[in-house]
């Protein structure tokens, strides 16, 4: 192999073994692990959607990880340019697409109080809030799959308010 090509190679090869070994880093729609997160860009794009419905224009990522101590949550980045909407993967292959676009928007009414203040957060604001874009039966089935999957029973009423 001429002395050029070898030499851009073993570029690459050094390139692609230093990708590999960054903790988090990972091809679109691969995992390089089982415990590394999987960036879902369709997912994104609805609730970069919803994001709009809602008039915020806020960057916002969607992954699916392992395990969430919260089994859905949003958290913004460190670099405070955006927020990223994690799911448990267990729990998501349970959603249907409907519920999985609530799940959004609620998370969104989250990114929303956030950008909003005085910061009172609480799950009802964020139901109230995901409601200006979904309907209120995909909500109903994600809280009734989310009791069922954690073993915690919740009160809808609380969370959705009074049924209309």
């Amino acid at each position: 192999m001429p002395k050029l090509i070898e030499s851009a190679a073993q570029r690459v090869f050094v390139f692609v073994a230093f990708f590999l070994c960054i903790p988090g880093v990972q091809a679109e729609g691969y995992a390089f692990g089982a415990n590394q997160p999987v960036r879902n860009h369709k997912l994104e794009k609805i609730a970069t959607g919803l994001a709009e419905t809602l008039e915020m224009r806020t960057r916002l990522q969607v992954v699916i990880v392992p395990e969430n101590d919260r089994i859905v949550s949003v958290e913004p980045f460190l670099n405070g340019e955006g927020y990223r909407v994690e799911f448990e993967g267990a729990f998501f292959d349970q959603l249907n697409e409907e519920e999985v676009v609530a799940a959004l928007a609620h998370e969104i009414g989250h990114v929303w109080i956030f950008s909003h203040r005085p910061y009172l957060h609480s799950e009802a604001l964020a139901n109230e809030i995901a409601l200006q874009v979904v309907h209120r039966k995909p909500l109903e089935t994600l809280y009734t799959k989310l009791w069922a999957y954690t073993g915690v029973k919740g009160n809808m009423e609380e969370l959705l308010g009074a049924e209309d």
